[in-house]
């Protein structure tokens, strides 16, 4: 799934800088998944930022960590935490992706890049099971539900991570309010796939075909892309005859179960 795990650090990020909401617009991310009939299979992401607003948000975490010591608080606390998709150290990244191989995710490659006054990453990782993959950390504000139906369908549910904008922004702002956001926002993309282990049968996806099931929200081509980002959910509906995973469940902000 090119994911909409990594979103939760895109607000944070803003909370840490203090900028206007509209700053959500400086990052893309593009993720891919592949699940398999027996639950294994791969997530590739790529995700960037312009390399000022990187620079501007280790600063600001700097200046947070100084307030603190100010306030009397130990020299020896940690700067504030991020997460994907807010880390471009290589060394970083590697590090969290060690951490997820208990769980049976594995990194199959990684590489970071700086192009056009932005900075990429471009990682891949494979999975022997989904169950296994939505526990790490980038999807903890994500809601997730794997299950089969009586008629031989399986449903995939993930719910995105709250983004701190309202779903009726436009109606909170005043018209000339909006078009100063527009400038921020403009690049915002995210783009997330899906392949099934079977034949789509139902989707809320913006685009799909057999197996593929495809969501975008670009605001250079829709200025509601940030509402939606407020409130759509990702669901497809699938032929689960050959499938042989079990059904699970992991709430928003919570550990995954299996339902049977």
């Amino acid at each position: 799934m090119k994911a909409a795990f990594p979103l939760r650090g895109i607000f944070f990020c803003l909370v840490l800088m203090g900028v206007l909401a509209g700053a959500t617009g400086c990052i893309k991310i593009d993720a891919s998944l592949s699940l398999n009939r027996d639950g294994s299979g791969s997530l590739r992401t790529i995700y960037g930022m312009p390399t000022f607003l990187i620079k501007q948000m280790e600063l600001t975490r700097q200046w947070t960590r100084s307030l603190d010591f100010a306030g009397g608080q130990s020299t020896n606390m940690p700067l504030p935490a991020l997460d994907i998709p807010m880390i471009f150290d290589e060394a970083v990244l590697n590090s969290r992706f060690r951490q997820m191989t208990a769980d049976g995710v594995n990194l199959e490659s990684l590489r970071t890049r700086e192009q056009g006054g932005w900075r990429y990453v471009d990682f891949n990782l494979k999975f022997s099971r989904f169950d296994g993959l939505v526990k790490q950390s980038i999807f903890k504000e994500c809601g997730v539900v794997l299950a089969r139906a009586e008629d031989d369908t399986c449903k995939l549910f993930v719910s995105l991570p709250p983004v701190g904008v309202s779903p009726n922004l436009s109606a909170q702002t005043s018209p000339g309010a909006s078009a100063n956001l527009t400038p921020y926002m403009n690049g915002l993309r995210v783009v997330v796939r899906i392949d099934l282990p079977g034949e789509i049968r139902n989707s809320s996806s913006t685009m799909s075909d057999n197996r593929r099931a495809t969501w975008e929200w670009d605001f250079d081509k829709d200025a509601a892309a940030i509402e939606r980002l407020a409130s759509d959910r990702i669901i497809v509906v699938f032929d689960g005859r050959q499938v042989r995973f079990r059904d699970f469940e992991k709430p928003a902000g919570g550990t995954a179960f299996r339902i049977k």
